[in-house]
């Protein structure tokens, strides 16, 4: 049972029904700030940081209890640490809401993780913070990113190295992601490994 102050990490290569899954699970919470890096979320977006800051004035304001906010923003531009850092802070005092970020890595790597994502995943059960993050290449995540994720679903990977890191948790598990079907996952949290179907 996914709770409302839970870190989620959703993996797997392109195609396999990571995003589907992601959105599916954005549907237990009303409140939502969506880092959109591949472009693929329909609806009103956010370009800019300015921008931002008006929307989540004006929630905070009006104590909205309701929302979708669709940030997308270019990973590779020169402002893009500062401004994805500061966009966390925001959301952490924010609080009540789950923070969503696809393509994590982009981010993030093993040897780094911004201080305001490492807040909410630290921290954020005490403002009532959830985080999902998505990853085609869980080999370059920070350990502190699977450590904190409560539920962590699995689907087709490839690579050895993605493969080599997830069999540090998943054992032999690990073994069947290569076959795995689109829309299969491995489920992994506290209380043990199971394979599920992404159809609800």
């Amino acid at each position: 049972m996914i709770q409302t102050d839970d870190c989620i990490l959703v993996m797997g290569t392109r195609g396999c029904g990571k995003s589907f899954l992601a959105r599916n699970i954005q549907k237990l919470f009303p409140r939502r700030i969506i880092f959109d890096t591949l472009n693929e979320y329909p609806g009103e977006t956010i370009h800019s940081f300015d921008e931002l800051c008006f929307k989540l004035e004006d929630i905070e304001r009006n104590n909205i209890s309701d929302f979708e906010l669709i940030y997308q923003f270019d990973p590779e531009s020169d402002d893009a640490e500062i401004e994805f850092d500061q966009a966390m802070r925001l959301a952490y005092y924010l609080g009540n809401l789950q923070i969503v970020i696809e393509e994590v890595q982009e981010f993030s790597g093993p040897h780094n993780l911004p201080k305001w994502l490492r807040n909410c995943l630290l921290k954020g059960r005490h403002r009532n913070i959830s985080v999902l993050c998505t990853t085609q290449r869980p080999g370059e995540l920070n350990k502190t990113i699977l450590s904190q994720s409560r539920h962590i679903f699995c689907g087709n990977l490839i690579e050895g190295n993605d493969l080599r890191y997830i069999s540090s948790f998943l054992g032999q598990n690990s073994e069947s992601l290569t076959t795995l079907p689109p829309r299969q996952f491995i489920y992994f949290s506290p209380k043990g490994i199971t394979q599920i179907s992404n159809d609800f």
